[in-house]
């Protein structure tokens, strides 16, 4: 099989009015969250394009409070869908549940504890909207180890998730390029199904890598767009989850073990 990657420095500096790009669903998990409800609610309704987006989320029976905060935000914007689960999926369940709500074109993750420049997501519809080869785009995000702070004010130093780009082969089966930051087209689900609900961390991986088998483009813009919380409490970050985590991701890898690619790889 062979995976098409574009690499960075190609992007178009074309312009393209707000109005001109597709709407955009967010779909976020809301879980355990009382600590980063609310600022996370502030960072994405501030982005320069939410006019333009759904925001869906989805409360998978969190043992928490958020729901307050999220009433006082869908009092005050009609783009914001909220559903409460009987019991908790796991995160591809609840993303997979989302999905029956959307109705975008292109369809992003925002995760609570995670922060976005505020046009990340115009930049990320704008390079899908000019590539209409490429159904998959994604951007470096630096790293912080303190909860809540900004994309425009945090402790990071410049530390990246991506801090150097190279042409390597095999990459993608060996590390989940697109991590926290992708924008999808919908078309990837319709050809490819949903998350697969049997991982607990690294099923946004796998579906890229089916999706990838099949023959999806994917591409890196050239830019930093978020910001990412090592949460030491995460399901990926936790490290009392690392040595499930660690036969989840083998299992992936062997799985796709027959791509032969050139592809970017962060190091």
């Amino acid at each position: 099989m062979a995976i098409k990657v574009i690499l960075p420095g190609s992007e178009t500096t074309k312009k393209v009015p707000k109005g001109e790009l597709p709407k955009i669903s967010i779909i976020t998990s809301v879980y355990d969250g009382d600590e980063f409800i609310r600022p996370f609610l502030e960072d994405i309704t501030r982005q320069t394009i939410f006019d333009r987006c759904e925001l869906i989320l989805i409360n998978a029976n969190s043992p928490g409070s958020e729901e307050g905060v999220i009433n006082e935000y869908l009092e005050k914007h009609n783009n914001i869908i909220y559903k409460k689960l009987d019991e908790d999926p796991g995160i591809y369940g609840t993303w997979n549940y989302a999905l029956e709500f959307v109705t975008g074109d292109y369809i992003t993750n925002a995760n609570l504890d995670d922060r976005k420049a505020i046009n990340s997501l115009e930049k990320h519809a704008r390079e899908l909207y000019l590539n209409s080869d490429i159904d998959l785009v994604y951007a470096d995000m630096l790293i912080t180890d303190n909860p809540n702070e900004t994309f425009e004010n945090n402790s990071s130093n410049g530390k990246r998730h991506n801090p150097r780009i190279r042409r390597e082969k095999d990459q993608l089966k060996m590390v989940n390029m697109p991590h926290a930051s992708p924008m999808w087209k919908k078309s990837i689900h319709e050809d490819n199904g949903l998350f697969d609900e049997k991982y607990k961390s690294a099923g946004d991986w796998e579906m890229w890598l089916r999706a990838a088998s099949n023959g999806s483009k994917f591409k890196k813009i050239n830019d930093v767009l978020g910001l990412y919380y090592f949460n030491p409490k995460g399901i990926s970050t936790n490290p009392d989850n690392f040595d499930w985590k660690q036969e989840e991701e083998k299992e992936i890898y062997e799985k796709y073990s027959n791509i032969d690619a050139d592809m970017e790889v962060a190091d």
